[in-house]
């Protein structure tokens, strides 16, 4: 720390020292979510479409502290309200991250619904359905956070999928990554 108070240089080595300590304590996630589709298709329109994210430990443990009113080491019934409201909602303005295209044009964040919140393997889990009625090889869905505050994972491993394909792929944006599932 004495090192920053003293600093001494040209006001170039200053503000270059300053824009890298800034994106050291910004640009950095700070919650880590694995994505897990489910889907289902028929007929060519997907008919279900369920995520589970998994969030990673120590995220999980301070939302449980939070909401966990009688200490017992799982979301009960009468908690889900404060996980839904104080936490998952707060990513409503980013549309969950979740970018869809219905025939390469970007459409509106549909409605999600059942969503239920959980415990497994000391990580806090958001399960909820979107509704999405589309055709399966017109649509696409892309995750990711331009803001860098939030890393989302997705791999083939995690997709399951009943009546069509799917692949997962990486998306470089220019300055942040997201991954995509794109439907055959």
């Amino acid at each position: 720390m004495n090192f920053i108070l003293n600093f001494e240089g040209t006001k170039s080595m200053k503000t270059i020292f300053f824009l890298l300590l800034s994106t050291l304590l910004f640009a950095h996630p700070h919650i880590f979510i694995d994505i897990y589709p489910d889907v289902v298709v028929e007929n060519g329109i997907i008919k279900k479409l369920h995520f589970t994210w998994k969030i990673d430990e120590m995220s999980s443990s301070m939302i449980l502290m939070d909401t966990d009113s009688n200490g017992n080491g799982k979301i009960d019934p009468n908690e889900e309200k404060s996980v839904e409201e104080n936490y998952f909602n707060t990513m409503t303005d980013y549309d969950f991250y979740t970018f869809i295209k219905v025939a390469n044009k970007k459409i509106p964040f549909p409605q999600i619904t059942h969503f239920h919140p959980f415990m497994e393997n000391h990580k806090m889990c958001y399960g909820f359905d979107l509704e999405l009625h589309t055709k399966a090889k017109e649509t696409s869905l892309e995750f990711g956070d331009s803001d860098f505050y939030v890393a989302l994972t997705l791999k083939d491993k995690f997709v399951k999928i009943k009546g069509a394909k799917a692949k997962v792929t990486g998306v470089d944006n220019d300055f942040y990554y997201g991954y995509r599932l794109e439907f055959k």
